[in-house]
C-alpha cells in the first residue's frame, strides 16, 4: 500500500488520505493501540488528526460516488370496488378514530368513551358495504393495532388496500394474518354452496384470516353451527384467536349462547374474559345479567329528601373475585378511585330495564331527571350511557341525548329504599 501520509497537498490545499479500511480500524482500536495512518500537524493530537481525514475521506468518497439507479416504486394500491362512506359516516369515523388517539388526555374524567362505540359503528358500515377512506386508512389500522377485538371489522373495512399498506410498515404486519386476502371470496357466504365437509376442512386447515372469514360468515347464515364449530376446537385454540373467535359472536348473539359464553368466564386469558363478560351483559335475561342487576342496584336505590325523590348512591366497598370472574376490572386506571371504578362498570353490565323497574315504572327520561345525591350524577349518567351503547337500548340512548326533563316529582312507588351503607 502507497503511504499518502507525507504526500505534499493536492491542487486547493486538500491532503491526500490513507484507505478508508485502515482509518477505520484506526477509529476502532483508537490511537492508543494503533498508529494513525495519517500525520498529524505540529501540536495536533493523533486523534483529531484521525477524525480530521475521516472527514476529508468521507467527502471525497461522496463526490466520488456514481449515481446509482433509482429504486422502483411500490406498486400501485389494488382497486376496491365497493361505494364511499356518505359523508357524515366519514365525519363520524373519523371523530371516533381521534377519540381513540386522544384517549387519556384532558377533559372530563365521566364523559363517555365515544371509542366504545367504534365496534358497533364498524359493524353498521360492513353491514352496508362500504370502504373506508383512504385518508384514514392509517388512523383505522392503528386502532386496530391496538385493539385486537376491532381487527376482523376494521380490516374488512379497509379492505385489499389494508394488505397493501401492511406490506410497507412492519407496524401493521397484524393484517397480512389476520385479514381477509385480497380478493378472496366468502366460503360461508349465501349461494357459495360450501357443503359441512367444506366447511369443516376451510375450518380445521385454513390460514388464520379464512376461518375468521368463515365463522363470521356461517354466524350469519346459521348462528347454531357457527357456535358449534368454534365449540369443538375452542379448547385447542391460542388465546388471541379465541378472543377474536369469541368477538364473531357478537353477530346474532342470543340467550342460546349464554352457556358457551358463560364457560368463558373462566378462561385463563383475561382480554377473552372481558370479551365474554361484555357479551353476556349484552343478554339482558342472562345470568350474568341478573347478577350484575343485584349489585348494582343495591348500590343506587331511590329515596326521598324534604318529600321529593332523589337518587342515593353507595358505590361497591370491595371487588371480590366473583366479581372480577364476571368482568369487574379490580386495579381502575390513573385519575380514578377504586369504588367509582367498580360501580361504573357494574352499572354499564345492568340491563336497561331493570332501573325502570327498580324505580317504580319510571321512563328511561324520568329516571335521568331524578336528582343524584353527592355528585354521584356524571358518574352514574356515563355508566348508563355506555350500557345503552352496549345493549342498543334506543329508548334511554334517546333520553340521554335528548337531556330529558322528565318529572322527577313523580310520588315515589312505596316506602323509600334504605341506601346501603359503605
Amino acid at each position: 500500500m502507497t503511504d499518502t501520509s507525507a504526500a505534499p497537498p493536492a491542487p486547493g490545499g486538500v491532503r491526500p488520505v490513507a484507505d478508508w479500511g485502515d482509518l477505520l480500524a484506526a477509529a476502532l482500536l483508537g490511537t492508543d493501540r494503533r498508529t494513525p495512518p495519517v500525520a498529524a500537524r505540529p501540536g495536533q493530537d493523533p486523534a483529531a488528526a484521525l477524525l480530521e481525514a475521516v472527514a476529508i475521506s468521507t467527502v471525497q468518497r461522496r463526490a466520488g460516488l456514481r449515481p446509482a439507479a433509482a429504486r422502483r416504486g411500490p406498486a400501485p394500491a389494488p382497486a376496491d370496488p365497493r361505494p364511499d362512506l356518505p359523508p357524515a359516516a366519514r365525519v363520524r369515523l373519523a371523530m371516533l378514530l381521534t377519540e381513540r388517539a386522544g384517549s387519556g388526555g384532558g377533559g372530563s374524567r365521566t364523559a363517555p368513551d365515544l371509542a366504545e362505540l367504534l365496534p358497533q359503528w364498524l359493524s353498521a358500515a360492513n353491514r352496508h358495504g362500504y370502504r373506508a377512506p383512504s385518508a384514514l386508512l392509517p388512523a383505522l389500522l392503528d386502532a386496530a393495532r391496538a385493539r385486537t377485538d376491532l381487527r376482523p371489522a376494521a380490516l374488512t373495512l379497509a379492505g385489499p388496500r389494508a394488505l397493501w399498506l401492511a406490506r410497507l410498515n412492519p407496524d401493521w404486519k397484524f393484517a397480512l394474518r389476520g385479514g381477509p386476502p385480497a380478493g378472496a371470496s366468502d366460503p360461508a357466504a349465501p349461494g357459495a354452496a360450501l357443503d359441512a365437509a367444506a366447511t369443516q376442512r376451510v375450518w380445521d386447515e385454513g390460514l388464520f384470516a379464512e376461518r375468521v372469514a368463515l365463522l363470521a360468515s356461517l354466524r350469519r347464515r346459521d348462528p347454531t353451527a357457527a357456535l358449534a364449530l368454534l365449540a369443538r376446537t375452542w379448547s385447542t385454540e391460542r388465546a388471541e384467536d379465541r378472543l377474536m373467535f369469541l368477538d364473531s359472536l357478537r353477530e346474532g348473539l342470543s340467550q342460546a349462547d349464554e352457556p358457551f359464553v358463560e364457560q368463558a368466564l373462566s378462561d385463563r386469558s383475561r382480554n377473552v374474559r372481558s370479551t365474554a363478560a361484555e357479551l353476556l351483559s349484552a343478554l339482558p335475561d342472562s345470568a350474568l345479567a341478573a347478577r350484575m342487576a343485584a349489585r348494582s342496584t343495591a348500590c343506587v336505590t331511590l329515596s326521598a329528601d324534604a318529600g321529593r325523590p332523589v337518587l342515593t348512591v353507595a358505590p361497591p366497598a370491595s371487588c371480590d373475585s366473583e366479581m372480577e370472574r364476571d368482568g369487574v376490572i379490580a386495579k381502575p386506571p390513573s385519575g380514578r378511585g377504586e369504588r367509582a371504578w367498580w360501580l361504573g362498570q357494574l352499572v354499564e353490565a345492568t340491563p336497561l330495564d331493570a332501573w325502570v323497574e327498580r324505580f317504580g315504572g319510571r321512563t328511561p327520561a324520568q329516571v335521568l331527571a331524578l336528582p343524584v345525591a353527592d355528585d354521584w350524577q356524571a358518574e352514574l349518567h356515563a355508566a348508563w350511557g355506555r350500557a345503552a351503547v352496549r345493549q342498543r337500548n334506543a329508548d334511554w340512548a334517546r333520553a340521554l341525548l335528548n337531556t330529558p326533563e322528565g318529572d322527577p316529582s313523580a310520588p315515589l312507588p312505596g316506602p323509600p329504599a334504605t341506601a346501603p351503607q359503605g
